[in-house]
């Protein structure tokens, strides 16, 4: 499979959210959905099927040292190792937002489904000092290290601006307004691994 692969912020640390510190951006849905348990029941079925404009969201193990199995990734600052299959995908996700914090800086936060959670803490737990790779569409978004184990369901990553989390957060999401998976600015062409059916 060939990517593109995105700007990155400098900071590639996966974070957990701290909901009292970011606050969730305003988006033309977030009122309505909260209004009434139809409308927020519509919305996460909107978000879970996927449409035309819908991006491909697909999440990988990455090493930052080649092994048996991984196929080699190459950055504008270096190599990251892929593991070949996605170890969550959109299926896994509940909701995507773009936050920003006390300080102004830009965040794509993700909510995990109930497995996905369950997931997730698996998948960091076994993989500290890992990478968990967001791809997009072919399209590397960021490639943030692991930390610690991720047992709240919730992931962060930095962003470089507002518009980049509001337009990362929108491809997730799979609104219909959400820029091409070409519309975004590509630094260099990364060759990944293939996704398996």
């Amino acid at each position: 499979m060939q990517l593109t692969l995105r700007n990155m912020a400098p900071a590639l640390m996966v974070l957990t959210l701290a909901l009292a510190g970011c606050k969730t951006a305003p988006t033309k849905n977030s009122g309505d959905a909260a209004a009434t348990p139809q409308a927020g029941q519509q919305q996460q079925q909107q978000q879970q099927s996927p449409s035309a404009t819908a991006s491909v969201v697909e999440f990988y193990v990455a090493r930052t040292q080649a092994g048996p199995g991984l196929t080699e990734v190459t950055l504008p600052d270096g190599k990251l190792y892929m593991e070949q299959q996605p170890v969550l995908t959109r299926a896994d996700l509940t909701e995507a937002a773009q936050l920003v914090d006390r300080e102004g800086n830009n965040f794509v936060g993700l909510r995990f489904s109930e497995s996905g959670a369950r997931k997730l803490n698996d998948i960091s737990s076994k993989n500290v000092g890992n990478m968990l790779v967001l791809v997009l569409d072919r399209e590397l978004i960021a490639a943030p290290r692991i930390g610690e184990p991720l047992n709240r369901g919730v992931l962060a990553f930095g962003v470089p601006s507002a518009k980049a989390a509001a337009d990362i957060a929108s491809r997730i999401r799979g609104d219909s307004s959400a820029p091409a998976a070409g519309g975004s600015p590509a630094t260099a062409p990364v060759t990944a691994p293939a996704a398996k059916p």
